[in-house]
């Protein structure tokens, strides 16, 4: 569980093994002394024991080693910069292990904008104004089955393919990544979580529990207990990054603060 507070963010995450035999999952959180940004990184590794841990292990080294030594690479073109951290990934992953293979989805937040890179199902949602306006399109089956109207966004979770995945980090293949940009405003609240969070958890319950309480750490380890919770015996390893823009308008955040939820786009 860790826990931290900028001028303009505010930001906790958490994790859990939940009933696996293992904690493959990792997540990071990188402040940038000197540029008005922070990254952070959430990876759900695959490939078996000890396989899975090291792919996403090496994401968030990885993205460690490109803070230290390429920061100012997220500053001027971000987008860039997170193609950058997907293809070192890769080969990285690559250099270890032929089995080892991890999602990932990345978020560098500036003074104005979010930019977002990720592949297979760990994601990335944006809720504002007790709405949600944004989640990445998983690389799943599933997620095919959703836009060809054979299921609903809400029966992802307990499909029986919900873990077939057509895109990850670790082959020989150049990554195939998706990448966005949007805006950033006070009041907006960033969610990163790996699948064993979202099958869980609904998108009012992201939004309510943060908007309860200013200790996004323990808002996310309270989640990530629930989800294992819910899973019981089948639980997956449970991850899960709080991010709210604070801003600097004390009006803004109270209005944020009283937001209900407002008919969000499916239940995540």
């Amino acid at each position: 569980m860790l826990a931290w507070r900028s001028r303009r963010w505010r930001w906790g995450g958490a994790s859990v093994r939940g009933a696996r035999d293992e904690q493959q999952d990792r997540w990071g959180i990188w402040n940038t002394p000197g540029y008005p940004g922070i990254l952070i990184v959430v990876a759900d590794g695959m490939g078996g024991h000890r396989g899975g841990a090291l792919a996403a292990q090496t994401v968030v080294d990885t993205a460690a080693n490109i803070v230290r030594e390429q920061i100012g690479l997220f500053s001027e073109e971000p987008q860039a910069a997170l193609k950058l951290l997907c293809q070192q990934a890769q080969a990285a992953i690559a250099a270890l292990s032929r089995s080892a293979h991890t999602t990932l989805v990345a978020l560098w937040l500036d003074e104005k904008r979010a930019c977002w890179v990720h592949v297979g199902d760990s994601r990335l949602y944006l809720f504002r104004g007790g709405r949600r306006v944004l989640r990445t399109r998983d690389h799943s089956s599933t997620q095919m089955l959703v836009e060809l109207g054979e299921i609903s966004e809400a029966e992802m979770a307990g499909h029986p393919d919900q873990n077939r995945l057509y895109r990850s980090l670790g082959n020989n293949e150049a990554p195939k990544s998706d990448i966005g940009e949007t805006d950033s405003l006070p009041g907006d609240l960033f969610v990163l979580c790996s699948d064993g969070v979202w099958n869980y958890i609904n998108d009012s319950e992201f939004w309510l529990s943060a908007a309860s309480s200013n200790d996004l750490s323990r808002v996310a380890e309270s989640l990530v207990k629930r989800a294992v919770q819910r899973g019981g015996a089948r639980a997956d390893n449970a991850t899960l990054v709080l991010v709210r823009h604070t801003g600097s308008i004390l009006p803004e955040w109270l209005h944020w603060r009283r937001s209900k939820v407002q008919s969000p786009v499916g239940s995540g």
